[in-house]
């Protein structure tokens, strides 16, 4: 008899109810949460990325064959000749990372970390390691430029190898990779 009549009582039911429906209700609020944080984390990787291309294209190379890259010796172009894209000081793309170049380039460390410390103005969390610059000759510049290279390459600023990881899954230790973000601009006069 007392058994059967605790079965029966509905005290407490809501509360159950409330804590059940609770739960599911904080989840999602902290994945709303978290997705609007990896939002954030992503944009701003892109204005990083943007921010370095942009002191990238107007300080000298991060790749020293590339600072005084003098077309009208090295290829014999008269002074004000487009260059052709098989005129290039030993490679036609050069891809530096914070630790060296690659196609036998030679990295220029004091023209690496301006980058990135503009970089991380925008994105505290990035790293020199985070960050890669290429150059890629294309045909472009003008044989005789009296301002430094002669070339004129694309610059690509790239952002790897980040992650980020989420409130609501940071109990099992998910973390979520930040996707590469780049940015290409034309190289200008490549000096200051």
């Amino acid at each position: 008899m007392i058994r059967s009549g605790f079965l029966r009582r509905q005290d407490g039911a809501a509360a159950v109810e409330f804590a059940l429906v609770s739960l599911i209700f904080v989840s999602m609020m902290l994945g709303v949460i978290d997705m609007a944080r990896y939002a954030w984390e992503i944009n701003s990787a892109k204005a990083a990325a943007r921010a370095g291309a942009r002191l990238a294209i107007v300080i000298p190379p991060v790749v020293s064959q590339l600072v005084n890259f003098d077309a009208v010796t090295s290829c014999s172009l008269g002074g004000g000749s487009a260059i052709p894209q098989t005129c290039n000081p030993g490679s036609t793309d050069y891809s530096c990372t914070s630790s060296a170049c690659t196609a036998g380039g030679t990295l220029v460390s004091a023209n690496f970390t301006p980058i990135v410390t503009q970089m991380q103005q925008y994105y505290g969390r990035l790293q020199a390691s985070n960050v890669r610059v290429q150059y890629s000759q294309r045909g472009l510049g003008v044989a005789g430029s009296p301002m430094g290279s002669d070339i004129e390459p694309l610059v690509t600023v790239s952002i790897t190898g980040l992650t980020f990881q989420p409130i609501a899954l940071q109990v099992f230790g998910v973390t979520l990779p930040i996707p590469t973000v780049e940015t290409t601009l034309v190289g200008e006069d490549m000096t200051l």
